[in-house]
């Protein structure tokens, strides 16, 4: 039996979070202590990563690619800014190997300071603990009902409320309830790195 194409496409469009991990940390000559002790993350939760038994949140991975000396478009391709304005016709997932779903709101504008994305989170999902050295995070529930921890600290956002703070302390989210949530997430600084200019025009 012939290989189907569009099989063989959508294999290609998904990108093994592990074998990249391993395959930079390996190059950097890195063990997983020292990575998880430059990245704020477990060595015991790396490894699940590394082994496809975890799966690290957009943020996360923002700390483990500064942490390899590269960038987040080493791990997920965004998707290209068309134009200042998202339309809810046509949502721009981003191509990351998740059981969240992140669609970009944000668009490539010049000296960009923020990022902004819709969280759709599945239930019975935990990200992991999340912690960067500079930045602010804000988060509102659109639908269903996420647990926040902030610190020591534990909230039920259920949908209308938000929760905003500092990115030094550490959080997460969990989603307990039997439905998807979905969130709109807006943070500083910006997660995803200028690359070349397209020539789009942000005025």
């Amino acid at each position: 039996m012939k290989p189907n194409p569009a099989d063989a496409s959508g294999q290609a469009l998904k990108r093994s979070l592990g074998s990249l991990l391993r395959a930079k940390r390996k190059e950097m000559g890195m063990t997983l202590q020292e990575l998880a002790e430059q990245s704020d993350l477990s060595a015991a939760f790396l490894s699940q990563a590394e082994n496809g038994k975890a799966t690290p949140s957009i943020i996360s991975l923002i700390n483990i690619a500064k942490a390899l000396g590269t960038d987040v478009h080493y791990f997920i391709t965004p998707p290209a800014a068309k134009s200042l304005v998202r339309r809810a016709d046509d949502p721009r997932e981003i191509e990351v190997e998740s059981p969240v779903t992140y669609h970009r709101l944000d668009a490539d504008i010049r000296n960009q300071r923020m990022s902004a994305l819709r969280m759709i989170v599945p239930p019975g999902v935990e990200l992991p603990v999340s912690h960067r050295d500079e930045g602010e995070d804000f988060f509102y529930v659109l639908e269903g009902e996420i647990e926040q921890l902030i610190g020591d600290d534990v909230f039920v956002l259920k949908a209308g409320d938000s929760a905003h703070h500092n990115t030094q302390i550490n959080h997460k989210c969990i989603n307990r309830s039997g439905k998807p949530a979905v969130l709109i997430w807006v943070g500083t600084p910006t997660l995803f790195p200028a690359k070349e200019q397209s020539g789009e025009s942000d005025t």
